[in-house]
């Protein structure tokens, strides 16, 4: 699965790189623009993509995952058990975005802050090859816990950090990478890491004016337990006026952020899968 991703990412960017070379040969001069829709949802599959909420516009989405897909039709095929994420976001500004979510895995509660660096700009003059945008999410767990665990707030609290780079190549391809850095106040033990550093690798391929195929991988920097997986997502996307609607595969029953980057232990070879959706929609406010 990990070389999967790889290939593809890399035989895009070569491909795609070309061809936007030719492309920018024929095209005459134009002004400097901001480059549209690099990603048709402010998330790829799982994790985060370059877009933001539009200014005063409140976006509204729901991250669904099935139970595992082992089972076969005794449960047929996870749909009798699910994971639920709520994520909704606010457009402060077009360059800022906030965010509150709550998932039903291990029941934990996230505050998102999201706000863009830089923006893609095409064109004559002055331009920038890439979009940056500087993503922060704080996640309380709210389970009940273990009497000898002792439970103060702090605990109960994870930090995530990430930049997130992405390109669009053209219609049809963008692709986009994210160093990531997630901090732990509590640890399982004295050997585990407090400090968490990882990369993540996403794209999108636009198969027909309102169909997209989209995925995502994160890769871990450091060592990690024996019992760790890569995350990852394929996400097959259908785009209307609005909304968005993605039919998911995934090895992450979690949809919040640091539980699909550190606790996605499923495997498509044991078929500890999850299938699921993410609907968005948005309203003007």
């Amino acid at each position: 699965m990990i070389r999967f991703f790889l290939l593809i990412f890399f035989s895009l960017t070569t491909i795609f790189s070309q061809e936007e070379l030719l492309n920018f040969l024929d095209d005459g001069p134009k002004e400097p623009l901001p480059v549209q829709a690099t990603f048709k949802a402010t998330r790829i599959v799982n994790s985060q993509s370059v877009e933001l909420p539009r200014f005063k516009i409140l976006e509204f989405m729901v991250q669904h995952r099935f139970g595992k897909v082992e089972n076969g039709f005794y449960d047929l095929f996870g749909l009798d058990e699910a994971a639920v994420h709520y994520d909704l976001k606010y457009g402060l500004h077009e360059r800022l975005a906030f965010g509150l979510g709550r998932s039903s895995w291990k029941k934990t509660y996230d505050i998102m802050v999201k706000t863009k660096l830089m923006r893609q700009m095409e064109g004559l003059g002055k331009t920038s090859p890439i979009t940056v945008v500087l993503f922060f999410n704080m996640g309380i767990n709210t389970l009940r816990k273990d009497a000898i665990v002792k439970d103060n707030f702090a605990n109960r609290v994870n930090y995530l950090q990430q930049l997130i780079i992405g390109r669009k190549f053209n219609e049809m391809v963008s692709l986009q990478v994210s160093p990531t850095w997630i901090h732990k106040n509590l640890v399982p033990t004295n050997q585990d890491e407090h400090n968490l550093f990882s990369t993540s690798l996403g794209g999108r391929i636009k198969v027909t004016k309102h169909y997209t195929v989209s995925a995502d991988i994160s890769f871990p920097l450091g060592s990690r337990p024996e019992n760790y997986k890569n995350g990852w997502g394929l996400g097959f996307n259908i785009e209307t006026g609005g909304h968005v609607f993605q039919l998911i595969l995934t090895n992450a029953q979690g949809g919040y952020e640091g539980a699909y980057i550190e606790d996605a232990y499923g495997s498509l070879s044991t078929g500890e899968v999850y299938l699921g959706f993410n609907i968005t929609r948005v309203f003007s406010l």
